[in-house]
């Protein structure tokens, strides 16, 4: 094949899958973003007894993307050191498409249902290995995802592959790397792994959170409903915003006790967002932050004792405590949190909530907050992220009040504070402040100040008094309730209806899965006594079987099955941990998956049982 019809072959494989690398591959060079690394590199090809060599140099070094010779036996060894287990369903994630070979191998050897995630970061080498090597097979082949990293230049792999990598992958997923990538993008392949590593974490963190907080989501999401639909518009208030006004960031962690007096001169000079905790510590200041979020679905009335703190405006989202909203008298913004059957009416009726970034805590909904609001200048109060004196909360707080003991902390993992000594921290405050980190970073034109006095040391801020910051950048008059006055709906009159008919139709959604639920469990009972009694080699087995796995999907698409999935709370993560598990015996590999199946089935009603009473409610709020 001469290169011409080699480079046009690959081309056309990856059109319908990856159209949007095609579009990039067909700029002109100068127009492509390339990593910082890629500068240094070219890419070429040679020819070496008959066989075509991928080279790439760098600096003057020359670096061999392939075998010289005959691979096969170096593949053989690649894929053994990839281990003998695979689960069901496990993915490799791969540094490095080089010339395929490896994406080969592994279609060839590995479980038919396995698949592999390739991760090119160069696109000088990939562009000539399209020009020499015929990829079509690879491009065109349902088991492999490419990710083309030009294409995402200025993201972090965390948020390129939270999408990708499930609670599903994070105990069965594998990963390695190309001959060589390593050492001609060192500083791309430590970001590539090391953001893996941050996905799986998250990955697990939220499974954690679903857990902890599944059937309040449920509680909370069909209470919340017809806040939403008499919510404002959140993106349109932020264009009403004036650029550059300061943001001071509350929240309450142990150090707020000591300068949150000071707050009060920031008042009409700054934009001053609160936490849901830090608002008590600020009512009982005689302070009146511009605007609340709440984020957590399980805080209650008593984070809004406070009179004068019930009527600023609040974020939250369809998940957020029910009970605080209901307290709450002023008007409210909501964002994504999520919620596909939420999110499916929006995008079908031509909008959507906001997507409030978070590293996992409402001050760090906050510091995105000032972001859609374009605050340059950033001042954090009361961000410890750590045990400071071993307390968890400012004194006032509704946790602060009671004595926690060194003992009781919870997750403890040592960490530095703003002096440099050794500060009691979590593995949860790590996560924060790692996520503070990483956007600090992104956003190089925001300063951010951390006038906390106290707690760990968030890399990237300035450390100064709370008194010096707000002299320093508090000092223009503002008023928020000019911006305020300026929100709008976020649905008008006829997709307030429209969201009345999509709600009041839940019920029977409900009852319709229970049926599917109820059919597809006799079927699962009837597979396991064919299986019992040898008799499951046959078309009946099969029709079974197949007739499951139709009725599963259909179950997985009905528009409140996440209802369901969060009711369940850790059952799920308890049945996740073994879904993908493989038995050696076939007759027991087919008795667990009808023990999975009953299981998870007979968990799925017992979950419709329990969500009655929220039909209830839709029934009473929406006349249902």
């Amino acid at each position: 094949m001469m290169p011409d019809s080699v480079y046009q072959n690959n081309i056309d494989a990856m059109r319908e899958r990856f159209a949007d690398i095609v579009a990039l591959i067909e700029k002109p060079e100068e127009q492509v973003k390339m990593i910082d690394e890629e500068s240094a590199i070219t890419a070429d090809i040679t020819e070496i007894d008959g066989k075509t060599v991928l080279l790439a140099h760098k600096n003057d070094a020359v670096y061999r993307l392939d075998s010289l010779y005959e691979s096969g036996e170096m593949l053989d060894v690649w894929f053994k050191s990839l281990g003998d287990e695979w689960d069901l369903n496990s993915k490799l994630f791969m540094y490095g498409l080089g010339n395929g070979m490896f994406v080969r191998k592994f279609l060839r050897s590995a479980r038919p249902d396995c698949s592999i995630v390739v991760q090119e970061p160069s696109y000088k080498i990939f562009k000539t290995v399209l020009e020499n090597f015929d990829l079509s097979d690879i491009f065109t082949d349902l088991r492999v995802r490419f990710v083309f990293w030009p294409l995402y230049i200025g993201n972090s792999v965390k948020s390129v592959y939270e999408d990708i990598m499930s609670y599903t992958d994070i105990k069965s997923f594998k990963n390695a790397c190309y001959l060589n990538y390593p050492e001609l993008f060192g500083r791309d392949c430590t970001a590539f792994f090391e953001g893996l590593e941050r996905v799986r974490d998250y990955a697990t963190a939220n499974q954690i959170v679903h857990d902890r907080f599944g059937g309040d989501y449920n509680k909370n999401t069909f209470n919340n409903m017809l806040f939403l639909k008499e919510s404002m518009d959140l993106v349109k208030l932020s264009q009403h915003m004036p650029k550059d006004i300061p943001a001071v960031i509350v929240a309450a962690g142990p150090s707020l006790d000591k300068n949150i007096k000071e707050i009060a001169k920031a008042k009409g000079k700054s934009l001053i967002i609160s936490t849901d905790t830090a608002l008590k510590p600020l009512s009982l200041a005689g302070i009146v932050p511009d605007i609340a979020l709440i984020m957590d679905g399980k805080k209650d009335e008593r984070y809004l004792s406070e009179e004068d703190s019930r009527q600023v405006p609040m974020v939250c989202t369809p998940r957020s405590g029910t009970e605080f909203l209901h307290l709450h008298t002023g008007i409210k913004f909501f964002t994504n949190d999520f919620c596909d059957h939420i999110n499916n009416f929006l995008q079908d009726h031509g909008g959507k909530l906001f997507n409030l970034e978070t590293g996992g805590s409402v001050a760090n909904s906050s510091f995105s907050l000032a972001m859609l609001f374009h605050c340059k200048k950033v001042i954090l109060m009361g961000q410890d992220l750590a045990y400071t004196g071993d307390k968890t909360h400012s004194g006032v707080t509704v946790r602060g009040s009671v004595k926690t003991e060194v003992k009781d902390l919870e997750h403890v993992v040592m960490d530095v504070d703003i002096n440099g000594d050794p500060i009691r921290s979590s593995a949860e405050f790590k996560l924060y402040r790692e996520w503070y980190e990483q956007k600090i970073a992104e956003n190089p034109d925001v300063t951010v100040i951390d006038a906390t006095e106290g707690g760990v040391r968030i890399a990237g801020t300035q450390l100064m008094t709370a008194s010096s910051a707000i002299e320093k950048y508090c000092t223009a008059d503002f008023d928020f309730n000019e911006v305020i006055s300026k929100a709008v709906p976020l649905f008008d009159e006829i997709k307030k209806k429209e969201f009345d008919d999509y709600v009041k139709a839940v019920p029977k959604q409900m009852s319709d899965l229970r049926r599917l639920i109820g059919k597809t469990l006799a079927d699962y009972i009837s597979m396991r006594k064919m299986v019992q009694s040898d008799d499951y080699r046959n078309s009946r087995m099969r029709k079974l079987y197949d007739d499951c796995q139709k009725q599963t999907k259909m179950i997985e698409d009905n528009p409140v099955i996440e209802y369901v999935h969060n009711q369940m709370q850790e059952k799920s993560s308890e049945l996740l941990d073994t879904v993908n598990k493989l038995e050696k015996d076939e007759k027991q590999e087919l008795l667990t998956v009808c023990d999975i199946g009953e299981q998870y089935l007979r968990d799925m009603d017992n979950a419709i049982t329990e969500l009655e009473p929220f039909m209830d409610v839709i029934r009473k709020d929406f006349g249902a």
